[in-house]
């Protein structure tokens, strides 16, 4: 029988289980404050122009399956712009390449790039390479082992240089993880080689939207999206949740998702209710991390690829926006803790001049407008050990009924990413239906020369 349910929140957690449920029949309200979906991957409107700023970049990969597949659901796919090549920037202005080789099966597609990568020595690249071997012979099982090691000691242990960890494991993993790469657990920081590197050709692919993240959700598959809307307590029969409460209105449901991010939950559930609910109890130890977007308008075009991997900092990528010659620009600092408190006139002054001396063409580029957005709780950090704490999506059986959740933090298998929401997000909507798995969108196959180098092939 359709299920009433109710959505809590419009990021992308929120937006895939809403989306999901609704293709399987029922009645899905979708619910948020804000008077735009997309949550942290989202977009809003300057005050100053109207125009429309992502918070922040966002980035997805192509092993990224359940993301792409949510993107196939509400119809935009084709705004998603692809890239096979990776381009990093020292601080001298050189450019090296990392390139995915045409008709070769990972890992070997990398192999020639990685072996010619000039931003690394002779030394550095021999390193990389036991390394990136060791992480396939570990598989995933061996992989799941490493939850309680910080990658630190993991690289400290196969012997890999500071250089390397500066110029290579860092820009890569503080993108991916929003964490230092010392600090990350090495189950994670592995997971981003295995899954993004080493498993399939198709995995590498880098791609970005074409748009303001905003618009990607205009033609959101949902009949009932209520934008503006805050909810003002969760309606409970015992220890039972069976709807919101709105302004002046009651949504029954036969079931709830809240799709907030982690720290809001303790406003919305009762202390004597979470208290029985296993779920609730390691939400504290969970420790956010930021992430600072720099929005650049320069008087001429500054950057001519679509994106740069800046080595030697303090911006570690940086993004030509969608539709533009290259004057304006998207710079981006995960794991942003140092930067809350700086003054957001001489950061953009500090990033003007980074700007200038990586490309040729901005030697003389006059900044005109600059705009700085820090979003203080982006993600939580994939520290050791953290897993125990990451809650489920669906009730235990003296929890509080007919409540799910739904967000990055929650138990996916994966660290705080797009795709980590969306698989949040469909597991939540499974999980009411009875079928935790119904939506969920199978990784990419690995290819046989990984698995003859010793992917273990029990996923």
């Amino acid at each position: 029988m359709p299920k009433r349910i109710v959505v809590v929140g419009g990021g992308l957690a929120g937006m895939a289980a809403a989306v999901a449920l609704e293709s399987a029949g029922n009645h899905v309200t979708l619910v948020e404050a804000r008077k735009t979906l997309g949550g942290r991957a989202g977009s809003f409107e300057d005050p100053k122009n109207g125009e429309f700023l992502d918070n922040c970049q966002h980035v997805l990969l192509g092993c990224c399956t359940n993301l792409l597949d949510f993107y196939r659901r509400i119809g935009v796919l084709d705004l998603i712009r692809w890239d096979n090549t990776i381009h990093f920037f020292d601080s001298r202005g050189r450019q090296h390449r990392l390139w995915a080789m045409q008709g070769f099966p990972a890992p070997l597609h990398l192999a020639a790039a990685g072996a010619l990568f000039g931003a690394l020595t002779l030394a550095e690249r021999l390193a990389l390479g036991r390394a990136m071997l060791a992480m396939l012979r570990l598989g995933t099982g061996g992989r799941a082992k490493l939850g309680d090691v910080s990658f630190g000691q993991w690289l400290a242990d196969h012997r890999q240089p500071d250089s390397l960890i500066d110029k290579f494991y860092e820009l890569i993993l503080v993108s991916a993880l929003n964490e230092r790469c010392r600090d990350a657990s090495a189950a994670y920081a592995i997971q981003v080689f295995q899954e993004g590197m080493l498993s399939h050709r198709s995995a590498y692919r880098m791609g970005t939207p074409g748009c303001p993240l905003g618009k990607l959700y205009g033609r959101l598959p949902c009949q009932d999206v209520r934008l503006a809307a805050r909810m003002t307590a969760i309606r409970f029969d015992g220890s039972r949740a069976v709807g919101i409460e709105l302004a002046g209105e009651l949504l029954p449901a036969d079931a709830v998702i809240l799709a907030v991010n982690y720290p809001a939950l303790e406003k919305w559930v009762p202390a004597e209710l979470a208290n029985r609910d296993g779920r609730f109890a390691g939400l504290s130890r969970l420790q956010s991390v930021p992430i600072l977007g720099a929005h650049l308008w320069f008087d001429r075009p500054v950057i001519s690829t679509a994106h740069a991997a800046l080595l030697g900092g303090p911006l570690q990528w940086l993004f030509r926006k969608p539709g533009t010659d290259g004057s304006a620009v998207l710079g981006v600092i995960s794991a942003a803790r140092d930067w809350l408190q700086q003054n957001n006139e001489e950061s953009l002054d500090l990033f003007t001049r980074q700007i200038r001396r990586t490309f040729p063409d901005a030697g003389n580029a006059k900044l005109l407008r600059g705009s700085i957005i820090i979003e203080k709780r982006a993600t939580f950090s994939p520290a050791p050990g953290i897993d125990r704490f990451r809650p489920a999506q669906s009730p235990p059986p003296n929890g509080i009924g007919g409540l799910f959740l739904a967000g990055d933090y929650t138990q996916t298998g994966w660290p705080a990413t797009m795709e980590g929401a969306v698989r949040s997000g469909y597991l939540a909507a499974g999980a009411i239906l009875g079928e935790p798995g119904a939506f969920l969108v199978p990784d990419l196959p690995m290819q046989w020369p990984a698995r003859l180098i010793g992917w273990s092939i029990d996923r």
